[in-house]
């Protein structure tokens, strides 16, 4: 009777650390020390997001061990997971880093600059370049070179991560995730559900036969897409 009470005890204190609640936080400037509004945050777990407020507070649902991720145009990334201590906690400061640069001035006449500051750094960069100069919009497939597979290690690793599979599918239900990352071009969101580098999402793109302005100027809901397409193409290429 002794061993099934400490079972039964067990379960329940199982079941209750596997329930969802609701964790707290400010997030701050770790240079100046001030709250910032307006970060995107994602349980990258279960897809539920949320932003900062004004003051820098927010709330997001979350089990015990589940990863959250903050992350905004020009500051560092930030993945936290939520420990008994934060449960427990009635709120946490979460302090990111300022990862803004400045672009001297300068006068362009032939090229179009979207407003985001990291896209156009690599638009005029790119601009250097002649066969940029002279890009024309057109349809693009995702279609692998044959007897080339420069992808192999990027696909190997993405293809033994269960989750990742089921994470695809579920996203496709989260609308408000699914609104969020057709408003951000940082490739933070992709890199961060799909845990894969912003290089190389750059290099399977590439060999999907992307154009490098689709490449640095989609939204990061349209590179997720077409990272998942370049992934299905080139499965059925292996087989």
């Amino acid at each position: 009777m002794r061993y099934f009470t400490v079972f039964l005890f067990f379960i329940f204190s199982f079941s209750i650390s596997a329930q969802k609640q609701v964790v707290k936080g400010t997030v701050i400037n770790e240079s100046t020390k001030y709250s910032e509004p307006g970060i995107n945050i994602i349980n990258l777990n279960t897809l539920k997001i949320s932003k900062s407020n004004q003051k820098g507070e927010f709330e997001i649902e979350a089990s015990l061990n589940d990863s959250i991720h903050f992350s905004s145009e020009g500051y560092r990334s930030l993945k936290l997971k939520v420990t008994n201590d934060w449960i427990k906690n009635t709120s946490m400061n979460v302090y990111i880093k300022d990862n803004s640069t400045t672009l001297d001035d300068m006068y362009i006449s032939t090229l179009k600059l979207t407003g985001f500051l990291q896209i156009d750094t690599k638009l005029i960069e790119l601009n250097d370049f002649y066969y940029y100069k002279q890009f024309q919009p057109k349809d693009f497939s995702a279609t692998f070179a044959p007897k080339i597979n420069p992808v192999d290690a990027i696909y190997n690793s993405f293809k033994k991560n269960s989750a990742n599979t089921k994470k695809i599918e579920k996203l496709k239900q989260e609308s408000e995730l699914i609104e969020m990352m057709k408003t951000k071009f940082d490739r933070e969101t992709v890199s961060a559900l799909l845990n894969i580098s912003k290089d190389d999402i750059v290099k399977v793109l590439q060999n999907c036969n992307h154009t490098e302005r689709f490449i640095y100027t989609a939204s990061d809901y349209q590179i997720f897409n077409a990272l998942n397409e370049c992934f299905q193409v080139y499965n059925i290429e292996k087989k």
